[in-house]
């Protein structure tokens, strides 16, 4: 065993300064060198729809729970963030249908909350924006009654754009907590996604994702939860938990655009962002399935070896961390050029189960 990983560290072709190995093979997460002390905000950045993600990431969850971690973030809508928490604490049934694509993580979640003793279970957070137009009147329906503001007209959804941000002042001079202020400010910034063009649901999206509302909303609730709570793991797609500006944001995809994880760093929090991808993949999300473009003879390693060849030096590992100072060039460009602290590659990525009702 020990002379196999030294044959992997040579791949590798250099060693960090510290005592972190730069690359290594591993059947387990729990074998992986990724931090548990002394940041604010573990990121594990994610190629959507594939069914090794949840597993991944609740594995490590649980090692920083070990640790004192007790909050997660994850990519959804605000709304739903409560009857969530009923649903991983065992107090729900079901979770809500519109949260199907992340049902698989929360299922995870659960269980873990089984294993944990009441006063050391995990609190998940959502801290994305609400979309489509119904999960935006449904949040201001909720903090209308929390607030008793019968006095104050909720528009239908065919007039947000119109009436929304007039209800939302309104409700503004009511709130007193901070709490029901940061979720007024989330669903503000809704309102302007929605009104830039933005509608996601568990289906096909529409508009921008990368639009200055959203990513303010989501660097902000995440800001809050992780200074509230000394430390929060956040789980979202990968184009997210990069600390470089991009160049495709705006409506109409032509403007300078900052990912959450850079706002984060900016504004002075402790952020390690780790990045996981698959070496191949079969994906499935918003009901449809997408067989990448790649296999693992086009991601390589800085000595220039391409995984193919490290993969039969590997045995039945499962996992390949890599150091993101040691520059691996990936089989997507894009990832690969990604500001991150490290890359966790899956040896295969599957797809995820379809939980959607109807197939979306």
């Amino acid at each position: 065993m020990l002379r196999r990983k030294a044959v992997i560290c040579a791949i590798a072709g250099m060693a960090l300064a510290s005592a972190q190995p730069a690359f290594v093979a591993a059947s387990r997460v729990e074998d992986l060198p990724l931090p548990v002390r002394g940041y604010q905000v573990y990121m594990v950045g994610e190629l959507h729809g594939v069914g090794e993600n949840a597993p991944f990431q609740v594995a490590y969850l649980e090692r920083l729970a070990a640790s004192g971690l007790r909050d997660v973030a994850i990519e959804e809508d605000a709304v739903y963030e409560a009857a969530a928490q009923a649903f991983v604490d065992g107090d729900r049934a079901e979770a809500p249908v519109e949260l199907c694509l992340r049902l698989g993580l929360l299922r995870e979640i659960r269980a873990l909350n089984v294993r944990l003793a009441p006063g050391r279970r995990i609190r998940v957070h959502l801290t994305d924006v609400d979309s489509p137009a119904e999960a935006i009147c449904e949040h201001l329906r909720m903090l209308g009654a929390r607030l008793r503001a019968g006095g104050v007209a909720i528009p239908a959804p065919a007039e947000l754009k119109e009436r929304g941000a007039a209800a939302v002042a309104r409700l503004k001079a009511l709130a007193v907590d901070d709490a029901d202020r940061a979720a007024l400010r989330t669903v503000e910034y809704s309102i302007e996604a929605y009104r830039q063009g933005l509608e996601a649901g568990a289906g096909p999206s529409k508009g921008s994702p990368y639009l200055e509302a959203r990513e303010a909303a989501v660097a902000a609730n995440i800001a809050d939860v992780a200074r509230s709570r000394g430390a929060v793991l956040v789980l979202y797609g990968s184009d997210h938990v990069s600390r470089k500006t991009r160049r495709d944001g705006g409506p109409g995809r032509d403007h300078d655009f900052k990912p959450m994880a850079l706002r984060l760093a900016e504004a002075g929090l402790r952020v390690h962002g780790v990045i996981t991808f698959p070496l191949k993949a079969s994906v499935r999300w918003r009901g449809r399935v997408t067989e990448m473009p790649w296999g693992p003879e086009d991601s390589r390693l800085t000595s220039g070896r391409n995984f193919l060849d490290v993969l039969g030096d590997s045995g039945t590992a499962r996992y390949f961390f890599v150091d993101a100072s040691v520059r691996p060039r990936l089989a997507s460009q894009d990832i690969s050029n990604m500001t991150v602290d490290a890359f966790v590659l899956f040896r295969e990525g599957t797809p995820m189960e379809n939980l959607c009702p109807g197939g979306r």
